[in-house]
């Protein structure tokens, strides 16, 4: 899945021309915090917080107090890569650039939850099942195998550590038929720790 399905067109910019008290009125109407200003061809001028605008003379042209922002994506970049730059930047916004730096929009911590759900299906109506597997080749397989023999459709699949030899995996499927789904699993001998309703929640 790539940043550009996610980009935040709506997220207020600015141009680095533009004055310390237009910019701190925009970022109180619309709550900003971070402050994302490009120049007048449209490319990424800088990035600053709003707090540290507060005490500065608001006819100032911010320009004067942008940082160069060491992290940005661009919009054909994996939306997981961009994740890993917004950990790693301790923001909640990552301006999403052009190969020519035009400013295209931002990804914020909430684009990014919203992906995140749409990469689980957790606003998809169907059954949650949790199990704990031995961290070896092919026994996902087995269980994958399993459920699609049955023609239950699964919608994610995650995967987590759980010490040294095990997984912890939570597959998502659009089968709301619970008794169905456990009876599959125990008749194939497959050990789960859990099998419930996921309501979902889309619109």
């Amino acid at each position: 899945m790539f940043v550009k399905k996610w980009i935040n067109r709506a997220y207020p910019t600015f141009n680095k021309k533009d004055t310390v008290g237009k910019v701190l009125e925009e970022c109180e109407t619309y709550e900003v915090a971070v402050v994302v200003a490009h120049d007048d061809e449209g490319k990424l001028a800088g990035m600053t917080r709003a707090s540290k605008l507060m005490n500065e003379d608001p006819g100032k042209p911010i320009k004067e107090l942008l940082e160069e922002p060491a992290y940005y994506c661009y919009a054909e970049d994996y939306i997981e890569d961009a994740i890993l730059l917004l950990i790693e930047s301790h923001d909640f916004v990552i301006p999403v650039v052009s190969h020519d730096m035009k400013l295209k929009g931002v990804l914020t911590v909430f684009d990014i939850l919203e992906a995140l759900m749409e990469f689980t299906a957790m606003d998809q109506k169907g059954s949650r099942i949790s199990l704990l597997l031995d961290d070896k080749p092919g026994v996902l397989k087995k269980v994958v195998d399993v459920l699609a023999e049955k023609e239950i459709n699964i919608l994610s699949i995650v995967t987590s550590p759980e010490g040294e030899s095990k997984k912890r995996v939570i597959i998502r499927t659009d089968e709301t038929n619970l008794k169905e789904i456990v009876e599959v699993l125990q008749s194939n001998n497959i050990s789960f720790e859990t099998v419930t309703e996921e309501e979902g929640f889309c619109a």
